[in-house]
């Protein structure tokens, strides 16, 4: 297989919008100074874990997941599957 072009992965990682991505997963996003936060979906939540931060576009788990990572990470994660197939996903 072809190896994915670093320029591709940045480009992903730049353009597409981590705080419309998991609003479009039905997250309820609240602002919270430079960042947004939320239920993380990636666990049972009861209070708001999920912090995204929209100027760096990556987002981290306070609670049990203790993970984050950029856009392809959140992919990856949500639908357990690889990078290669996160990076050619249609919504990305």
């Amino acid at each position: 297989m072809a190896r994915i072009p670093e320029s591709e992965i940045k480009r992903l990682k730049q353009e597409i919008s981590l705080q419309r991505l998991a609003e479009s997963a039905g997250i309820a996003l609240k602002r919270h100074g430079a960042d947004v936060v939320g239920l993380c979906p990636f666990h049972d939540d009861k209070t708001p874990t999920l912090v995204i931060t929209p100027k760096t576009n990556l987002w981290h788990c306070l609670g049990a997941c203790q993970t984050g990572g950029s856009v392809i990470d959140w992919v990856m994660k949500a639908e357990g599957i690889s990078f290669r197939h996160a990076t050619r996903k249609p919504e990305l």
